[in-house]
C-alpha cells in the first residue's frame, strides 16, 4: 500500500488502475493532436532533462510540426494531461511553465537537443478561473475533453494554434 497525498493508505491496484486510465487519456490526446496539428511526430510518455532536477521529466505528450510555406518553421508543443475529477488549478500551470523553462534552460547548455515552443494543458474535467487566465496570459492553450470531443477553450486568444 501507498499514501495519498492525505495520509490515507491506497492500493497498489488502485494506483496501477489510475495510471493506466490517464495513459489511456494520454494517447487519445495524441491521436487528436496528431489531426488538429496535422502533425509530423507525436510522442508519448518521453523523458527529457531539465537543468535543476536529478530525475527527468515525463513529457505526457510530444507534438512536432512544420508550418510556413516560403519559410518553414518547426514547432514543438507539450501536452500535459490531467485525468482527473478535480479542476486544474493555477499550480498546474506553474508547474508546467517552470519545467518547461528548466528544460529549455538544459537545451541551452546542451543536455536536450530540443525545448517546448507551445505549451497546452488537456483535461477531462475543467479548468479554474484563475487557472484559465493565468494559462491565456502565457500563451497556454487549454483543452477539455468531455468524453466525445477535445474543445480548445481558450482558442481564441491562443496566437501560434494552426
Amino acid at each position: 500500500m501507498s499514501l495519498q497525498s492525505g495520509g490515507m493508505p491506497v492500493s497498489r491496484s488502485r494506483t496501477r488502475s489510475a495510471r493506466k486510465k490517464g495513459h489511456e487519456f494520454e494517447k487519445k490526446v495524441a491521436r487528436w493532436a496528431k489531426r488538429y496539428f496535422d502533425a509530423d511526430l507525436v510522442e508519448t510518455n518521453i523523458l527529457m532533462n531539465g537543468l535543476r532536477v536529478k530525475r527527468p521529466y515525463e513529457i505526457d505528450v510530444h507534438v512536432y510540426w512544420e508550418s510556413g510555406l516560403l519559410f518553414k518553421e518547426e514547432h514543438d508543443l507539450w501536452i500535459e494531461c490531467k485525468d482527473m475529477k478535480s479542476s486544474v488549478k493555477r499550480t498546474h500551470i506553474f508547474k508546467l511553465i517552470e519545467s518547461a523553462k528548466d528544460i529549455e534552460d538544459a537545451c541551452k547548455e546542451g543536455r536536450e537537443d530540443f525545448y517546448f515552443d507551445h505549451l497546452a494543458i488537456a483535461t477531462t474535467s475543467r479548468f479554474d478561473q484563475d487557472a484559465l487566465a493565468y494559462a491565456t496570459d502565457h500563451e497556454i492553450a487549454c483543452i477539455v475533453y468531455d468524453g466525445k470531443r477535445f474543445r480548445i477553450v481558450n482558442e481564441d486568444k491562443i496566437n501560434w494554434l494552426p
